[in-house]
């Protein structure tokens, strides 16, 4: 199977950009670590692909979330893109995590599956203030969601499309800019040209076709710019040394009182389902850390 990648373009004289996405084998990776119910994976998958094209133009390192969030039998679902060395072309990493009720139909559809339901978009830097939207999950897809919390949030018209095979799965957006130039009429001009390009990409296309031939496809007549490709993979980062920290912060007065009745502590990740195993004498290290050198480091999922 082919390396999952991102591929951004521009116009040259046209204030748009835009992102195509290949996830095939992150998706897969992500639902094989739980077995979540059709309509779930299919949100989940959405979400998945939604952070990836959302991260393209982050100008800064750290993390963007997408999550939706409701009363229905989807409880919640959440996506999070790592971001490192942004403008280069390092990996972008994904996880992702939905909790629902016991039974959910496999026929669900959005609103049904989430209920009364928000969209939260959150931008975490490593450096920096976090930023938060959150807007109604008020239109009938995913994708027609994110495009009403970019119009109404910041103001850019945006079409996205998200779409999911049976082991296939695929993201294009394009983004109209702030104008640069002083003809305003030109520019809602380009937008309605291009975005009625876009509209002609079929599922079939997004899903079985590489980057390079779906600009072709739809841009063959105007002057694009096509950007170098950047991998993108599953991968949780959670870490036998994470986990310390977290019984470190607990406190050694209720460890202690833990480890009286179970011998040992068993850290889960929620999102890849790896489990971190402390017993007594490991414990007792990590909170005397001169009385002998601790084993284990950190290690990816």
């Amino acid at each position: 199977m082919a390396q999952d990648l991102m591929r951004g373009f521009m116009f040259n004289d046209m204030d748009i950009r835009g992102v195509h996405i290949s996830l095939n084998e992150s998706v897969q990776a992500l639902l094989k670590k739980h077995d979540y119910p059709v309509a779930v994976s299919s949100i989940l998958s959405q979400l998945f692909i939604a952070s990836a094209l959302l991260s393209a133009n982050l100008k800064l390192q750290g993390r963007l979330s997408v999550q939706v969030r409701g009363d229905g039998p989807l409880e919640y679902a959440m996506a999070e893109c790592r971001v490192e060395q942004p403008g280069t072309l390092e990996p972008l990493s994904l996880k992702g995590l939905a909790r629902h009720a016991e039974q959910v139909d496999d026929n669900l559809d959005l609103h049904a599956l989430v209920g009364k339901g928000q969209l939260v978009i959150t931008i975490e830097p490593d450096e920096g203030q976090r930023y938060q939207g959150i807007v109604a999950l008020d239109r009938e897809t995913l994708a027609e969601c994110l495009e009403g919390y970019f119009y109404q949030s910041e103001q850019l018209p945006t079409h996205l499309q998200l779409e999911m095979g049976d082991e296939q799965a695929a993201g294009f957006m394009v983004q109209r800019l702030p104008a640069g130039v002083s003809d305003e009429a030109q520019a809602d001009e380009d937008w309605e040209l291009v975005h009625a390009l876009v509209a002609t990409l079929t599922s079939q296309e997004l899903l079985e076709l590489p980057a390079e031939q779906v600009l072709h496809r739809l841009f063959h007549e105007y002057d694009v710019q096509a950007f170098a490709q950047r991998p993108v993979r599953y991968q949780c980062d959670c870490s036998r040394e994470r986990s310390a920290h977290a019984i470190v912060a607990l406190g050694q007065a209720e460890v202690d009182d833990v480890l009286e009745e179970l011998d040992r502590l068993i850290i889960d990740c929620q999102f890849c389902n790896t489990q971190y195993t402390f017993d007594k004498v490991d414990c007792h290290m990590l909170f005397n850390p001169n009385s002998s050198t601790s084993s284990g480091q950190g290690t990816l999922h």
